[in-house]
């Protein structure tokens, strides 16, 4: 697999989602089982991703970063970014 582009992201844990997305920032409501980030490849479209069995499933790295299973395609956006999030890196695929 060639990688394409890095980004470093910054897991932020909510109760609830906030308003205003910062860049590179992830936001997870562990309670509501959503996590919610603006696309990594800087469109600024919002990328949802349900946290459970049938959706991603959120792995808390015992280094304190985060890590989400399967992959992120926003193929639905003009971008059609798709990336891994591996110990809050973004890898590009």
């Amino acid at each position: 697999m060639r990688i394409i582009k890095r980004v470093e992201i910054t897991p932020i844990f909510v109760k609830c989602i906030p308003e205003t997305l910062e860049d590179n920032n992830i936001y997870i409501s562990e309670e509501y089982k959503i996590s919610i980030h603006k696309c990594l490849c800087g469109c600024g479209e919002i990328s949802a991703m349900p946290i459970d069995e049938d959706g991603w499933k959120l792995i808390k790295n015992n280094d304190g970063t985060i890590s989400f299973t399967p992959s992120i395609g926003n193929f639905q956006f003009p971008c059609k970014s798709h990336y891994i999030i591996t110990n809050n890196i973004a890898n590009f695929v």
